[in-house]
């Protein structure tokens, strides 16, 4: 049996870029519905992050500059914590709430602070933290992805992000090649959490590109009503009410549509499996994030296992 999902602890990565201030309305607003704790982080790039090797590095600047450049990391951390302060005092207000500056590698400070607290969702932006990028994949965002081993939360990259309201549609996508309950039932469980509607999507891959060709390649509608049955039956196993849609097509631009179709405040996808070559977040899960039209919150695989 799952144990219920909860969210006590979050962590909220800061780097003062307009997204931050705008992903701060729905850190504070998902923190007093759950009524967790907040913990702000902001990074200043520690020089080993810019340069690599830091021995060799300052071996090549010299003593004096070697110095002068540590001071002035110093001098931005402790910038960097007023300014973290004054962020915390504006948007967070009676939440309670924590601040840390530290210095290193943006990406792997997060997910290692994200592991020394214990957090239950990291709730990230998908830009910001140095010059804006066009792709999602190779950015902060991404590594933290790819990384961290508790659920994150991720804004929109394609659009900006609105202000927080109650979510009150949540969109649960499942991945037709491995059903299982265990996503549609956190997925109900968010939706409790939230006092909001439930929607399962799963999408259905093109026939021309992922089956063989031939008499033996199942048709799609074989393929959909077959899917649509699996998902219908976990739900009425597991007591659920959520309304169903399986599409053919890619599974970003489906989970897209779908939300679009569905007025979705938040889509819910599970990490993929530990063996498969892309580690535990699969490829398409950068494929959801960049079509997605509301924030995405990819749960740990911790909370699918049974």
């Amino acid at each position: 049996m799952l144990a219920p999902f909860q969210i006590r602890k979050i962590l909220f990565p800061v780097d003062f870029s307009n997204s931050s201030e705008v992903a701060a309305n729905h850190v504070s607003g998902v923190a007093q519905i759950t009524q967790s704790e907040v913990w702000l982080l902001h990074v200043v790039p520690g020089l080993a992050a810019w340069h690599g090797a830091s021995e060799a590095y300052f071996d090549v600047l010299g003593d004096a500059a070697a110095r002068t450049s540590q001071e002035s990391q110093a001098a931005a951390e402790a910038a960097g914590l007023k300014l973290l302060e004054r962020f915390q005092k504006k948007h967070l207000g009676e939440i309670a709430s924590h601040i840390r500056v530290t210095a290193g590698g943006v990406a792997e400070s997060i997910v290692e602070y994200a592991k020394e607290i214990e957090a239950d969702v990291i709730m990230t932006t998908t830009r910001g933290w140095g010059p804006a990028r066009r792709f999602l994949i190779g950015s902060t965002a991404a590594k933290v992805l790819h990384d961290a081993r508790c659920s994150v939360w991720t804004s929109p990259h394609i659009r900006e992000l609105e202000p927080f309201r109650p979510y009150r549609r949540v969109l649960c996508a499942t991945d037709c090649r491995v059903l299982s309950p265990r996503l549609p039932i956190r997925g109900a469980q968010i939706a409790r959490l939230f006092n909001s509607r439930l929607s399962i999507v799963s999408a259905i891959p093109c026939p021309a590109v992922s089956s063989p060709s031939g008499p033996e390649r199942p048709s799609a509608q074989a393929v959909k009503r077959e899917t649509t049955a699996t998902i219908n039956r976990f739900l009425a196993e597991s007591q659920i009410t959520a309304s169903v849609h399986v599409v053919e097509g890619t599974e970003g631009e489906v989970i897209r549509q779908v939300a679009i179709l569905e007025e979705a405040d938040l889509i819910v996808i599970g990490q993929g499996r530990l063996e498969e070559p892309m580690g535990h977040l699969r490829t398409r899960a950068y494929e959801i994030i960049w079509n997605a039209p509301c924030p995405v919150l990819i749960l740990s695989s911790n909370l699918l296992k049974p």
